[in-house]
């Protein structure tokens, strides 16, 4: 993979043959600076870990309850879930909708098809759809809202604080673990980078079949 590509920039369209560069280097765009790409450290082994650790926060906190409002001796408890459900069944079907897939489905997908992509790229393996997975990734990112969910429930327990008693329940803290995870792991992926290797598996695909390994 040592050998340069063709790229435009993102901000001038400045159209270049573009270097790689070693684990923890950027490429930089030849007339504004821009950087084209970079390539973390760590390997595919950092990302790989922290989205186990993401995925099984995940879970928690769509298993346990995020907060429960205790008004007047009366207590009520809230999940991910039950949140969307609350909003579809109370004649606010789109948004109920709008928050299931933005907090829980894109994420989750997010979650689970990053995992598919970055194990087979780990072993070099060219699994079922994975080119197809690896495209899909970048178009349903912008979609993935989980922050902003947690940012909205923590304005309203300000909010609530005066006229019920809010508890933390382990739900929250796992969401805002699984969060904080994912945009560690996050940083530590360049989708140039996933491709290259992705074609690196192709070569080494196409060079089997050549010389008939496998049959």
């Amino acid at each position: 993979m040592d050998e340069e590509v063709l790229m435009a920039c993102r901000e001038c369209d400045a159209l270049q043959r573009v270097p790689w560069v070693p684990a923890g280097k950027k490429a930089r765009c030849r007339e504004c600076g821009t950087t084209l790409y970079h390539h973390p450290r760590g390997g595919l082994d950092r990302p790989i870990a922290l989205l186990l650790g993401a995925l099984v926060l995940y879970v928690l906190a769509n298993s346990f309850p995020l907060v429960t409002l205790d008004i007047g001796g009366a207590t009520r408890e809230t999940s991910l879930i039950g949140t969307a459900w609350a909003l579809y069944n109370h004649d606010m079907k789109l948004l109920g909708i709008l928050v299931f897939l933005t907090s829980l489905a894109v994420p989750g997908a997010i979650l689970f098809s990053t995992l598919y992509v970055l194990t087979g790229l780990r072993l070099q393996r060219n699994l079922p759809g994975l080119r197809q997975m690896l495209a899909l990734l970048s178009h349903i990112h912008p979609w993935e809202m989980a922050d902003v969910f947690v940012i909205s429930i923590l304005v309203a327990l300000v909010k609530m604080s005066g006229m019920a008693e809010v508890i933390l329940d382990a739900g929250l803290y796992a969401l805002i673990g699984y969060i904080l995870l994912a945009i560690a792991a996050s940083a530590s992926i360049d989708v140039f980078v996933l491709w290259r290797r992705m074609e690196r598996i192709g070569h080494f695909s196409r060079r089997r079949l050549c010389f008939g390994v496998g049959k």
